[in-house]
């Protein structure tokens, strides 16, 4: 990047509002090589949770532009069908599969339904994601933002391990958010075990918790040679945010990141031969960043551990063999 460019970053980095609204993104994207994501996908399979609308959707957009055969996975099946079709002219192939991804049950069987449908997976993009306004519990009696961001991300990587290793250089990306900067993570707050119920403090712990897991199965994805990354998309305009936090949504809509700007990162880290190999990490405009901003959100290797383990049993999956 250019000296200039360095200093507008640095400029820009100074406050969340200029560094993960438009403003940094306008900044940075002046060192973005175009070469990253001028590549041919034809051949390659690619599994979009959350899909039907906001990042994900943009995603599914400029991956179907260069041609990736597309596996879309979201609760409004309408809605995918809607996109299914509006790709159609530019992507391979595009398989849409309604599910609930806060039901463990819908998980499995969303993961039997893509290994049917798909020998091998070349990226699994885990974007689904709930902020709820309240306490709300799903049909396995678990919080439901645990639920849905990190326990059917944990368990649809576990039991697509074997078609990630035959795409012998798969990537997973994990979409997670700033929230979890100025969080530490606290099993019984992640598990909704709190007596008064906070949705943006559960939804910045299930962030924390995928930034934390994401750098656990970068380890345990090593031996079939796949990737695990984490990406913060910065601050965009989407439905979810809209309705999820309606007063951040007013204040600060002016300077919000378009969905498309959002979702580049999370395309590039999917198809860029720039990030080839790299694994553990945490990107932001398409670079790695740090994890944690202050000390104290730092967790123990025996908290790590006991947050793999606590996945593990309540997916019923051996993480480590898929089994």
């Amino acid at each position: 990047m250019h000296f200039g460019w360095k200093a507008l970053d640095w400029l820009a980095s100074t406050t969340p509002v200029t560094s993960f609204g438009a403003p940094g993104f306008a900044i940075r994207k002046h060192s973005f090589a175009d070469p990253d994501l001028r590549v041919d996908l034809k051949g390659k399979t690619v599994v979009v949770t959350g899909a039907s609308r906001g990042l994900g959707k943009s995603v599914a957009e400029i991956l179907a532009a260069r041609g990736a055969n597309l596996v879309l996975v979201a609760r409004d099946g309408a809605k995918l069908d809607e996109l299914a079709h509006g790709l159609g002219p530019t992507a391979s192939k595009i398989i849409a599969l309604p599910a609930d991804l806060s039901s463990l049950d819908a998980v499995r069987g969303l993961a039997e339904r893509i290994a049917r449908q798909a020998s091998k997976v070349d990226v699994l993009i885990h974007n689904a994601g709930i902020l709820p306004l309240e306490r709300m519990t799903t049909v396995d009696g678990l919080d439901v933002a645990f639920a849905t961001n990190v326990l059917s991300g944990f368990l649809l990587t576990s039991l697509l391990g074997p078609n990630l290793a035959a795409a012998q250089h798969a990537r997973v990306v994990h979409v997670t958010s700033g929230g979890m900067y100025l969080t530490k993570l606290d099993l019984d707050v992640l598990e909704g075990r709190v007596a008064t119920y906070d949705g943006v403090v559960a939804y910045a712990q299930t962030k924390r918790a995928q930034v934390i897991l994401s750098e656990m199965w970068a380890e345990e994805l090593a031996p079939i040679g796949a990737t695990s990354n984490t990406v913060h998309p910065g601050w965009a305009e989407t439905e979810g945010v809209e309705k999820s936090l309606p007063r951040f949504h007013k204040l600060m809509r002016a300077v919000l990141r378009s969905s498309a700007e959002g979702a580049d990162t999370i395309a590039w880290l999917a198809a860029s031969p720039e990030v080839e190999g790299i694994t553990g990490k945490l990107f932001f405009d398409r670079e790695a960043r740090r994890t944690h901003v202050v000390p104290w959100t730092r967790s123990s290797p025996a908290e790590r551990q006991a947050l793999f383990d606590r996945c593990a049993e309540l997916t019923g999956v051996d993480a480590r063999t898929g089994d």
